[in-house]
């Protein structure tokens, strides 16, 4: 699971890889979080599913203007032999208008020891109380022009945080740019669950957090459901 300083990754990203609902201590304009999780879901689909250890560190810079850089390393080998840490690289610019969130970004997505995954995805993200949509569009890299739409829905009750994350794939028409992404015909492909707990530990905010993603799509392999266990500590 994952989660980015874009809009929506702050509501939910995708969800709990940097402590989803962690209050983040800042210092000096920066922040940061990491953590362990069971293992790594991103979009309904498994891009690990061993142990990770995930984290970010960001920064305002000004005016609304943000950098972030967000990693993840398994813990074990993936099936080609070897770890493949994943570094994404977000500058963003978020305001509010009367309510009414918005932000506008772009991600940069490299892997180490697997440069031939290398991508990049453009942004823009709205967002109303418990509420945001945000439309991803990849510019490079094997889903280059892919479409995505993440709807997230956030709750608290009783010190715990909830989230819904609805992810809706839109492939490819372009037959020179067959899609990455899971066939779904522009239909939902995939639901995540979350719920968290912030505890704070003398100025130090551990977040234990659990997820299910349950994908939706086309030809999911059997008992897909997806569970994520995960602890976080932002600093």
């Amino acid at each position: 699971m994952r989660m980015k300083k874009t809009y929506l990754s702050m509501l939910m990203a995708g969800l709990l890889g940097m402590g989803f609902g962690a209050a983040q201590a800042q210092a000096e304009g920066v922040s940061g979080d990491i953590g362990v999780f069971s293992q790594y879901m991103w979009r309904g689909m498994q891009a690990s599913s061993t142990a990770s250890v995930q984290g970010d560190l960001g920064t305002d810079i000004a005016g609304g203007l943000s950098a972030n850089v967000w990693f993840a390393a398994p813990l074990g080998n993936n099936a080609a032999g070897g770890n493949v840490t994943e570094f994404d690289f977000t500058v963003d610019y978020s305001g509010e208008i009367s309510g009414l969130s918005y932000s506008i970004g772009a991600i940069g997505y490299a892997y180490l020891n697997a440069a031939s995954g290398n991508a990049a995805e453009l942004y823009a993200g709205l967002g109303y109380g418990p509420v945001s949509l945000t439309y991803y569009y990849a510019i490079s890299g094997s889903w280059k022009k892919d479409g995505y739409v993440d709807l997230g829905l956030s709750a608290s009750y009783a010190g715990f945080d909830f989230g819904a994350d609805l992810g809706f794939y839109l492939p490819s028409s372009d037959v020179q740019n067959p899609t990455a992404f899971p066939t779904t015909k522009n239909e939902l492909g995939h639901v995540d669950l979350a719920v968290s707990k912030d505890i704070d530990l003398s100025g130090v905010t551990m977040t234990p957090s659990l997820l299910i993603s349950v994908p939706t799509w086309t030809g999911k392999p059997k008992n897909a459901n997806q569970f994520v266990a995960g602890v976080n500590f932002a600093y």
